[in-house]
């Protein structure tokens, strides 16, 4: 029997996705999050070597590991799109095996990385079918935004004015990069509500199944202005990122093996950097989610009365 003189114990207050942002940065470097840095670095990394190994058997040499950001005109670009064959093999079967297999160990890394923090199994079931709840029942709320956004961007762009313009052109380019964004935080959003009940695509029965896309729709749309200023704080960041390593590398060149690898060190950073991100995203998500399940659970079961 419980002391009345001792308090409660406190009822979870809901809280918003900022509240976990300090705290989804330990953990990043766990061993799942090791391997989402090498497994984003492998297709990273991948997909540019075996695709420069697909252009030197079209054209029997590739200048650019040697020469990129220095002797690369628009001439050599035409030359190896229209003489060479680049065009009609413009990839091989080894860079999408290669990217595939990559991009899957990142995912399925993420996956285990954002379980562990939520505090849920990680099995494969949540995993895909709340893919397809994401595709089911975000896509188009997701992409009727985008598509709005764009529109207003192209109104802008159209007046005339340079600055405008400007805004039209990276504006539009970073809507596209926050509308997958947004798709894959409903992703996780869905797969972690999914991994904490029944197994199955309808986890039991129908009204369970509504209940669980009512309430992973509810935890993205209730509070639209977090989730989209991390979406889109997110999305400027990486591009920030990649367009300032490709801003550097360009800045030292090549020519030489010393600058080559000077550039690769670069892209890598930028690359490993845009992993921690995403792994930050992932917890942070994870941490709301857990949270809001646990304050849901306490308040639809309230404390029994002490006994007399």
């Amino acid at each position: 029997m419980r002391s009345p003189d001792l308090p409660s114990p406190p009822v979870p207050v809901p809280k918003g996705p900022w509240a976990f942002a300090r705290g989804a940065c330990s953990g990043t470097f766990s061993a799942w999050g090791l391997q989402l840095l090498a497994g984003w670095l492998a297709f990273s990394l991948a997909t540019q070597a075996l695709w420069a190994r697909h252009l030197g058997s079209l054209t029997g040499w590739s200048a650019l590991p040697a020469y990129w950001g220095e002797t690369l005109t628009a001439r050599d670009l035409w030359e190896l799109w229209e003489n060479a064959g680049l065009k009609h093999h413009w990839t091989g079967p080894w860079v999408v095996l290669g990217g595939a297999a990559a991009l899957a160990w990142f995912l399925w890394a993420g996956w285990r990385l954002q379980a562990a923090a939520a505090g849920v199994p990680a099995r494969l079931g949540p995993w895909v079918w709340g893919f397809l709840d994401a595709l089911a029942l975000g896509a188009v709320p997701i992409g009727l935004l985008a598509w709005l956004a764009l529109l207003g961007l192209g109104a802008l762009g159209a007046t005339g004015f340079p600055g405008l313009g400007w805004l039209h052109w990276i504006g539009a380019a970073l809507v596209r990069l926050a509308f997958f964004s947004a798709l894959f935080l409903q992703w996780w959003l869905f797969r972690l509500a999914r991994a904490g009940g029944p197994p199955g695509p309808r986890l039991g029965s129908w009204q369970r199944l509504a209940s669980h896309w009512a309430l992973g729709g509810s935890r993205l749309w209730t509070r639209p202005g977090q989730w989209l200023s991390l979406v889109l704080g997110g999305v400027a960041a990486r591009a920030g990122l990649t367009l300032l390593g490709l801003w550097l590398a360009w800045r030292v060149g090549g020519g030489t093996p010393s600058k080559v690898l000077i550039c690769m060190g670069i892209q890598v950073m930028a690359v490993l950097a845009n992993a921690w991100l995403l792994g930050w995203f992932l917890r942070l998500a994870a941490l709301f989610v857990a949270h809001d399940d646990a304050a849901r659970t306490a308040t639809r079961t309230p404390a029994a009365p002490d006994p007399a």
